[in-house]
């Protein structure tokens, strides 16, 4: 049960977040189409007692209906996320039963092969995970797909990652901004300065465009607060104002360097996962260190007594020739001992 508890929460707390943000989305827009509804049902109870028109009853009541039409899709939608992402949720923990059923009887007949099966699953699965968090979109894609492991992996949620990412690569920054307002308030607890660097960045864009008045406009409109930190790199970008885009200054030279954009690519990665997993490293590399530290641990009493004896001689050995002893060389342990001491 420690097994599962330390390298498997991620696996049920990233669906259980999807599904949530899906529950408040939706709950956030269909509370907006009730209260069209509503607005639509106060029109045409005010048209009835002010003795409107058939005719102007009936547009009223057929925009009523659009509005109900409107809201029945997008509770469908809504609907339809939810249910997709309450399976997720269902299917994992579905998964994770099979090892703790396994473990809880280990004496039945066909525990050890249900639980080397399932291993086999993890580690495929941790593959996935590693790929996903270190950008190697297409291989996860193609692992989770060949072995059956979409529901059981995050590929679907990484999409999104790679197409912010693709724009950040092609030095478009529009998605970006999005996803750090989608998940404003998430970032902020994490103290996450993703956002700040993208409007640096974008300041920096305008300043090697040569659109410095521009820059100065955009300045005061993303800088005029900021947080404990920013103030230094804030400082940094006005005063590349006072110098050429080709500048050999430090540290105007470096921000206007064109390894930036990478670094904002390996910024969002980060980010990204940090916003999904608790964890701070993937669980592959966590469990192939435990493991490569459990492979030391066992060995012999015997062969331990001997290695320990050899080391000891050669060490004694080492002490009494560094101090010019003539009748260390030839000798053996105890007998080496006995001549020194002479």
């Amino acid at each position: 049960m420690n097994e599962i508890k330390s390298l498997e929460h991620a696996t049920l707390k990233v669906p259980y977040e999807v599904f949530n943000k899906r529950y408040r989305n939706a709950q956030r827009v269909l509370d907006v189409e009730a209260r069209q509804v509503t607005t639509s049902v106060s029109d045409i109870d005010s048209a009835t007692k002010k003795g409107a028109t058939a005719g102007e009853i009936d547009s009223l009541l057929g925009g009523m209906v659009e509005k109900l039409t409107t809201m029945k899709r997008k509770a469908s939608e809504a609907i339809a996320e939810e249910v997709q992402a309450a399976f997720v949720c269902k299917k994992r923990l579905e998964h994770l039963k099979e090892q703790a059923e396994a473990l809880a009887d280990p004496n039945a007949p066909q525990a050890k092969t249900q639980m080397n099966q399932w291993r086999k699953v993890r580690l495929d699965r941790m593959l996935v995970d590693y790929f996903l968090r270190n950008g190697y979109y297409e291989s996860a894609n193609k692992l989770a797909d060949a072995r059956g492991l979409r529901d059981l992996t995050n590929v679907d949620i990484y999409a999104a990652a790679a197409e912010v990412e693709a724009e950040l690569v092609a030095r478009r920054t529009a998605r970006c901004l999005q996803w750090c307002a989608d998940n404003r308030s998430k970032l902020r607890k994490l103290n996450s300065t993703m956002e700040f660097k993208i409007r640096i960045q974008e300041f920096i864009e305008l300043v090697r465009e040569d659109k410095r008045l521009e820059a100065v406009r955009y300045a005061k409109k993303h800088f005029s607060t900021y947080e404990e930190g920013q103030l230094e790199d804030i400082q940094h970008c006005m005063g590349m104002l006072a110098f050429p885009k080709d500048t050999d200054v430090e540290p105007y030279h470096s921000l206007l360097g064109a390894w930036r954009w990478g670094a904002l690519v390996a910024q969002f990665r980060w980010e990204h996962a940090r916003l999904l997993h608790p964890a701070r490293l993937p669980a592959l590399p966590v469990a192939l260190q435990l493991g490569l530290a459990a492979l030391n641990t066992p060995y012999p009493l015997h062969t331990a007594r001997t290695t320990h004896t050899h080391t000891h001689h050669t060490q004694y050995t080492h002490y009494r020739r560094t101090r010019g002893c003539p009748k260390v060389r030839g000798m053996e342990g105890m007998e080496c001992r006995e001549q020194c001491t002479k």
